[in-house]
């Protein structure tokens, strides 16, 4: 079957993800970050990328790139065979090490690039690697705030925090927010994430209703009516679990969403 052609982007930029094969920890190591970072400074030394923004995981990173569609293809491919050789080299494996070829999602706007920007920043909480954001050293979050990392150009991290007036308390206070979009992601991670959000919007009407236990939820309908509805609108999960979350029937949650 032919790979299906990628989108171009009308700004430039493309959110980027390149996960380890078959969910390998292939960033658990220091070393393995150093080294893809590294080959990140190349390319973008060569000017063929310019990096916005970027966190490393241990089975993944995400990437915000600037750049022309065919020169970014051919400087990830670059970086995915080196980084494979060395990989490979050292522990004495072979065959694939990063998961298919990246996978790519188009920006188009500012809005969206902000947005992106702070999803891949907030990735390591999301994750509760860390506590917060700054705590996180795989990350370019403090190459905004603190301007301590040149893979991000001066030129790039003035253009974005322009974006917040020129405030840096504006681009910390921005990525505090929560995020309702969903954005790039493994499929693991954004289970993750819509599960941690609906177990969120539950806990917050039940402090508000004084709720001691969730599953009191279905004796108070117009409160679960409040909170499948809200899940349903935030959360993208199925009926069904959403039923498994408020102990009710997948029926009464269809029935609740049919009326929304």
């Amino acid at each position: 079957m032919a790979r299906e052609a990628r989108t171009e982007s009308q700004t430039g930029y493309y959110h980027v993800m390149m996960r380890g094969n078959n969910r390998e920890m292939i960033f658990n190591q220091t070393v393995e970050k150093q080294y893809f970072m590294e080959l990140l400074q190349q390319q973008a030394d060569e000017e063929k990328i310019l990096i916005a923004a970027y966190c490393l995981m241990d089975n993944h990173g995400h990437l915000l790139i600037k750049s022309d569609l065919q020169i970014m293809s051919e400087a990830l491919k670059w970086i995915n065979i080196k980084f494979a050789q060395r990989y490979n080299y050292k522990y004495k494996q072979i065959g694939h090490v990063f998961q298919d070829r990246y996978k790519s999602e188009v920006i188009n706007t500012e809005e969206h690039l902000i947005q992106v920007m702070r999803y891949i920043h907030n990735n390591p909480v999301k994750a509760k690697i860390v506590s917060k954001i700054s705590d996180y050293k795989w990350s370019s979050y403090k190459s905004y705030t603190e301007k301590k990392n040149k893979l991000i150009s001066s030129e790039e991290r003035q253009m974005i925090i322009d974006l917040f007036s020129g405030s840096i308390k504006q681009f910390e206070k921005f990525h505090l927010e929560e995020e309702i979009t969903e954005f790039l992601e493994t499929k693991e991670d954004l289970e993750r994430e819509r599960e941690d959000k609906a177990k969120r919007i539950i806990d917050k009407y039940c402090q508000q209703y004084e709720i001691i236990d969730a599953k009191e939820l279905k004796n108070r309908k117009g409160v679960l009516e409040k909170v499948v509805i809200e899940i349903l609108e935030k959360s993208h999960l199925s009926h069904r679990r959403i039923a498994e979350l408020v102990d009710v029937t997948r029926g009464r949650v269809h029935n609740i969403a049919k009326k929304a």
